[in-house]
């Protein structure tokens, strides 16, 4: 008989191992709390007779002769506090019913016919005997008046309809705990088998040893993705590099076809042509790539081809960061734009003929620029942040608007704890915002204080404006996704700016009076307790 695989063995000895574990397992501690469960019931109704036929009241009702009214009112009220007692009934000698959690029972003779031993002198005894409301477990105690003669006796079951209900309970419990534990175990164990599949590529293991092992450990070091197919286009080799560029959910299978995977590569060409292609520019799945194709030959003919390539979306992005490319940019433009605007004020004035008032025009735009750039540039060392606040200074002044920094602000590069993206997105908008705000009404004042303060475990931000403020009534919806007061097409830089304080667990306050102005204020801290960006108070 031929011998099953290796990985077959291990999930058939896993599959078995597991299920004998939960059974055996499931099965003693099944006992164990069917025994329990039994014991603490016995328990249950033999401290309950012990209290009853303890009470002086009990003996007193059976001294008397007749049942009392108050007794079976309290003696209800003591039953119901009672866990898992079904039946509590007091007789006396006679065996006539003085007391009965069913009243329609009160006076009539006891049924079962086990209350004998107790009536002539046995110690206290549990049974299992059956009663007018059925099958019970009872627990039988003698009642005694002062000469120590035993006058009635108390009786506490529990019916064994119950029992035999709280048993299916657990046993029904314990199946569905056994079917889930079984259902999981055999998921892990196909989730293992298919795991070792993918790792073994088909291959037997020490086939495996040797042909993959040390490769593989190198080439998924590299940043760089690589691929390679044989002649007839199937897969050879890739690595965790080139699986993450194309996007793929799992790892292929050596022999798989590579135009499954990416249909559009051009690498069977290479193929063909037997001729290297180097620095080739293509977008994968949205991302730039840069790829080298080069052929694998053998005896000087081509047996496959190799591509190795890089994700130049990533670094070209984060060059932009470190840089502040943009945003400098935005800036020389909003300086440029500035420029001309004082050009075309310089030449009225020469036009006009009063060359002192182009002499003090020009300090004056020099020292308030140059004053401006330097205030930020030394409050805040983060070059696009810096940027982007000096291009919006530029922007305010032209439309007359005085926008500054709060003199304590603090920005420095390395005690940044979130992406320097984020803090763009939230002041431009924020402050956007306020310029569109303020060029829209006619005031005396038109002012925008800005505040950064970030340090290595939080960071504050803050726009504060002298508008017309937000009405009280539209508080509450600035947030949402396509409101806004300034027309259709717009309300989502507010709700871009919640979204990401919700993402990183910080705090939106805002206050707003009416022809007074707005306060935001942003703050970002590394504590957990944070409530999200929802939950901010206007």
């Amino acid at each position: 008989m031929k011998e099953k695989p290796l990985e077959h063995q291990i999930y058939v000895s896993q599959i078995f191992s597991i299920t004998l574990a939960i059974l055996l397992t499931l099965g003693v501690s099944l006992h164990y709390n069917l025994v329990t469960k039994r014991n603490s019931l016995d328990m249950n109704i033999k401290n309950a007779g012990i209290f009853i036929s303890g009470m002086p009241e009990v003996a007193d009702i059976l001294k008397k002769g007749q049942p009392s009214a108050a007794f079976n009112k309290r003696m209800d009220l003591l039953v119901k506090e009672l866990d898992y007692i079904d039946v509590v009934t007091i007789c006396n000698k006679d065996s006539i019913r003085f007391y009965h959690n069913n009243k329609a029972l009160i006076g009539k003779t006891f049924v079962g016919g086990d209350e004998a031993a107790i009536l002539n002198g046995a110690a206290p005894y549990i049974t299992n005997g059956k009663g007018t409301l059925g099958n019970q477990r009872r627990a039988f105690f003698s009642i005694k008046n002062e000469q120590g003669e035993i006058i009635g006796f108390v009786m506490v079951s529990v019916l064994t309809a119950s029992i035999s209900q709280l048993t299916r309970n657990i046993l029904l419990v314990f199946l569905l705990l056994a079917l889930m534990l079984l259902s999981i175990g055999f998921i892990v164990s196909e989730l293992l088998y298919s795991r070792l599949k993918k790792i073994l590529l088909g291959y037997k293991p020490e086939e495996f040893r040797k042909i993959h092992i040390e490769r593989k450990e190198v080439l998924d070091a590299l940043e760089e993705g690589i691929f390679a197919i044989n002649t007839e286009g199937e897969l050879i080799l890739i690595n965790e590099s080139a699986k993450k560029i194309l996007d793929l959910d799992t790892m292929p299978e050596y022999g798989t076809k590579l135009t499954e995977l990416y249909p559009e590569t051009k690498l069977p060409n290479v193929l063909k042509t037997g001729l290297p292609e180097y620095n080739i520019s293509l977008m994968i799945n949205g991302k730039h790539i840069m790829s080298n194709r080069i052929p694998i030959m053998e005896n000087g003919k081509t047996a496959g081809a190799v591509s190795i390539f890089r994700n130049k979306t990533e670094y070209t992005r984060l060059a932009e960061e470190l840089t502040g490319a943009r945003y400098m940019v935005e800036t020389l433009r909003a300086l440029n734009h500035e420029f001309k605007n004082k050009l075309h004020i310089i030449l009225g004035f020469i036009e006009m003929g009063q060359p002192k008032k182009v002499t003090d025009f020009i300090i004056n735009t020099s020292m308030a620029s140059t004053l401006a750039v330097s205030e930020v540039t030394k409050q805040i060392q983060v070059s696009s942040i810096a940027a982007l606040l000096i291009g919006k200074i530029i922007r305010a002044g032209e439309l007359g608007i005085r926008l500054t920094i709060k003199p304590d602000s603090s920005c420095v590069e390395s005690e940044l704890h979130l992406p320097v993206d984020l803090y763009i997105t939230i002041l431009g908008n924020l402050i956007e915002n306020a310029i569109e705000e303020l060029n829209d009404i006619s005031c005396d004042i038109k002012e925008i204080e800005v505040g950064i303060n970030i340090w290595q475990s939080g960071s504050i931000l803050s726009v504060d404006d002298t508008g017309k403020g937000i009405p009280a009534d539209l508080q509450d919806h600035i947030f949402e996704k396509g409101f806004s007061t300034k027309g259709d097409g717009r309300g989502s830089g507010m709700f871009l700016i919640k979204e990401l304080v919700d993402q990183h667990h910080g705090i939106i306050e805002m206050e707003s009076e009416e022809n007074t102005g707005t306060s935001f204020t942003i703050t970002f801290t590394e504590e957990d307790h944070h409530v999200s960006g929802n939950n901010y108070r206007g």
